[in-house]
């Protein structure tokens, strides 16, 4: 019983002894930056934390302690940190600025993640206070969906449909042909598209000669928070959707060819009739005198 006595005394002691300081020391919490905003997942973001009122000698120094809760973890270091007493008292400072580094897990979701902020006056958690930050983040990884949309034999025109399928728009989107044996490119094998927004599609074209098979191609584009990225994408090119295609070209030039004629034929045939007409009325004309 005695010992229990003195544990609660001990306890009670410190919750009033850490009350009285608090009432003189007041101290305050912010975040003051997050480098990148919005964060992506599977990158890592800069967070910089700032407590007010350290300079206050009754404070006998500061304690903080970070939470990064689900979303986050650090790659190295925990989330303590500790402020020795009468530092900035020396210094003249009014704040103490707080750094950390902190991985983003890559099955966070989008939005805006929790993170609890702990911290006391002195050198150990005895009465802290808490707040609750918010860190956005947003996938910046970008999608695609292509398309073989149309092969000119004629003039070994190759066109490709890029559709962004993800949530984010992307910057200085470039589509690649890499050397591979399904395709033989003529001329430049890099085509840059610019932007192209989230659900939407642009063309590029190649002069090359496909053969039946699966063509790569190598996209590259800028995300959101300006990191360069690239993925691979894959299109089976299948040239019997084009049969047709090549049929209708080949025999374009002849239907030319044949209305043309036809046209001529019209025109000599309406001059003969006029002639064969007038000739006929001026003979009418001789028998009636």
């Amino acid at each position: 019983m005695k010992k229990r006595g003195m544990f609660l005394l001990v306890l009670l002691s410190a919750v009033f002894f850490s009350s009285m300081v608090s009432a003189a020391c007041m101290l305050d919490v912010s975040l003051v930056n997050q480098d990148p905003y919005p964060t992506v997942q599977g990158e890592s973001v800069k967070l910089l934390f700032q407590m007010s009122g350290v300079q206050n000698p009754e404070c006998n120094g500061a304690y903080f302690r970070l939470e990064p809760g689900y979303a986050f973890s650090f790659p190295q270091n925990d989330g303590v940190r500790t402020l020795s007493g009468g530092t900035f008292a020396q210094n003249y400072k009014n704040e103490w600025v707080i750094p950390f580094t902190l991985n983003v897990n890559k099955d966070a979701i989008d939005g805006d993640a929790q993170i609890d902020v702990y911290y006391s006056p002195g050198t150990g958690p005895i009465g802290y206070f808490s707040k609750k930050f918010n860190v956005t983040i947003q996938d910046s990884i970008a999608d695609f969906e292509i398309y073989v949309q149309n092969y000119v034999p004629s003039t070994n025109i190759i066109t490709f449909q890029i559709l962004n399928i993800a949530k984010v728009d992307v910057r200085a989107l470039t589509i690649r042909l890499p050397t591979q044996g399904t395709i033989s490119v003529k001329g430049s094998r890099t085509n840059i598209v610019g932007d192209l927004d989230s659900l939407d599609y642009t063309t590029a074209s190649f002069e090359a000669i496909p053969t039946e098979g699966e063509i790569t191609l190598e996209i590259s584009y800028t995300d959101i928070v300006n990191v360069r990225r690239e993925i691979q994408k894959s299109v089976v090119y299948d040239p019997k959707y084009f049969q047709d295609r090549i049929a209708d070209q080949k025999s374009s030039p002849i239907m030319t060819w044949v209305i043309v004629l036809l046209g001529i034929g019209l025109i000599v045939y309406w001059i003969y009739a006029r002639k064969k007409k007038k000739k006929m009325i001026e003979e009418r004309r001789k028998r009636m005198r």
